[in-house]
């Protein structure tokens, strides 16, 4: 006999069988509505389901002795498995787990004879329930399983699943794509070096194996850590299973390439200027203020120079206002070229830019500024098939980085470069003014 379940109970369909000498016998799942969902027959016959919910068989008071199968409404299908109708019929109530009308259905075509064993059928009840209710409960965990993998398929991450017993663990495909296995169910001791492979792959590998060294002994510990492999970013994600490392552990591992670059896209779109592509007016304050206050031990100096296009409102008025951007955009990346790579340089607003310059010599902020106009009128900005002669003019202002003194210094600075900026335009305009305190 097979030792599967649905192999036994077609094993004690036959014994019934060969014990009362019937034409049919059926180990029948039947669910609380009557609806007969499952069975083992032998002989064995096609079954596609039926209802005993009408059919009296479930209501009788079965004594363990066959009646007369004309006082019942059997069900179409039970004809054609017998080709006919039956004199007589037995059922065994053998309630299982979930199905409690299940039973023995036992039929014969014409009477019983006396010769055989009858009278001991019913004693195969107890072994029916059993073997019903353990295939049941086999089926329920296949389902229950099958639902587990297309949950854990379904989530769009890496998942490694640590029983609490240490021994097993399952992952999905995501998972196993990241580790070189395949996915499903694992020793949990052959994932250890694929998991420290993955790790010791990555750009921060060091960072990664000091964490986690710190955990050793902690079977309740949680951490988010992101593992950077090149280009890619998996954030992981582990915690013990309930909080408690008794019932095991999950990991989890999710790409978060996208986001970060989106995050950083729009930390940069924040910080520009969406014209030239230079920082705006608000990043160039905010990291001034660092630059100098990184300066203040030092006590060395820093100097501001606010740039304006000349004549800008003509520029626009002919040739229109996208020659008008054009030439910002070009002046823009004339200046940042001209400065120096430490140098920080922003778009102040409308046709003014303003630069700081990090630890200058009293005499390099009026060089740079020098350098910055030049580059701008070096040569005109073609524009479709205008060539515009452009020129700036450079207010300069130089300062000390004392301590306390950052945004009130570029305040004042930037003030001072303002000043001198206004001489520039007023002397002429295309030379640079210096303001020194």
């Amino acid at each position: 006999m097979s030792t599967t379940d649905s192999d036994a109970l077609a094993g004690l369909c036959h014994f019934a069988q060969l014990a009362s000498g019937a034409d049919l016998v059926m180990a029948v799942e039947i669910e609380a509505n009557g609806w007969a969902g499952w069975a083992a027959s032998f002989p064995a016959m096609p079954f596609s389901g039926f209802s005993l919910a009408r059919s009296g068989i479930l209501d009788h008071g079965w004594s363990g002795e066959p009646v007369a199968a004309a006082g019942f409404r059997l069900p179409t299908a039970l004809l054609h498995g017998l080709n006919g109708p039956p004199a007589r019929l037995l059922f065994v109530p053998a309630p299982s787990l979930g199905a409690p009308l299940s039973g023995l259905l036992v039929l014969w075509k014409g009477e019983p004879s006396a010769t055989h064993l009858t009278p001991q059928v019913p004693l195969l009840a107890t072994s029916v329930a059993r073997l019903l209710s353990a295939r049941r409960e086999k089926l329920r965990e296949v389902t229950v399983q099958n639902q587990f993998i297309d949950l854990v398929e379904s989530v769009p991450a890496g998942i490694v699943l640590m029983e609490g017993d240490g021994v097993s663990a399952v992952i999905n495909e995501r998972a196993a794509d990241l580790l070189g296995c395949p996915p499903g169910n694992h020793r949990a001791r052959d994932l250890a070096e694929p998991m420290r492979t993955l790790r010791q792959r990555c750009d921060n590998h060091a960072e990664l194996e000091q964490a986690y060294g710190a955990q050793v002994g902690n079977v309740s510990f949680a951490s988010t850590l992101n593992w950077a492999l090149g280009e890619r970013t998996i954030e992981v994600d582990t915690h013990p299973v309930r909080g408690n490392g008794e019932y095991g552990r999950i990991w989890l591992f999710t790409d978060v390439t996208a986001e970060l670059l989106m995050a950083a896209e729009l930390r940069r779109l924040a910080a520009s200027d969406p014209l030239t592509g230079i920082p705006n007016r608000r990043h160039f304050e905010e990291r001034s203020a660092q630059i100098i206050a990184a300066r203040e031990a030092t006590g060395h100096s820093v100097a501001v120079l606010m740039v304006d296009v000349d004549h800008f409102k003509k520029i626009n008025d002919s040739h229109g206002h996208p020659a008008g951007d054009e030439v910002l955009k070009v002046v823009a990346k004339r200046c940042r070229e001209a400065l120096r790579e430490r140098d920080l340089f922003a778009r102040f607003g409308g046709e003014e830019f303003v630069a700081l310059l990090a630890a200058p010599a009293v005499e390099d902020a009026p060089a740079v500024a020098e350098r910055m106009r030049q580059a701008v009128a070096a040569t005109p900005i073609d524009v479709g098939d205008a060539r515009i002669n452009v020129t700036v003019s450079i207010g300069a202002a130089l300062g000390e980085a004392l301590p306390g003194s950052d945004q009130p210094l570029l305040a004042e600075l930037i003030a001072r470069a303002d000043e001198a900026l206004y001489r520039a335009r007023a002397g002429g305009r295309n030379r640079v003014s210096m303001t020194v305190k």
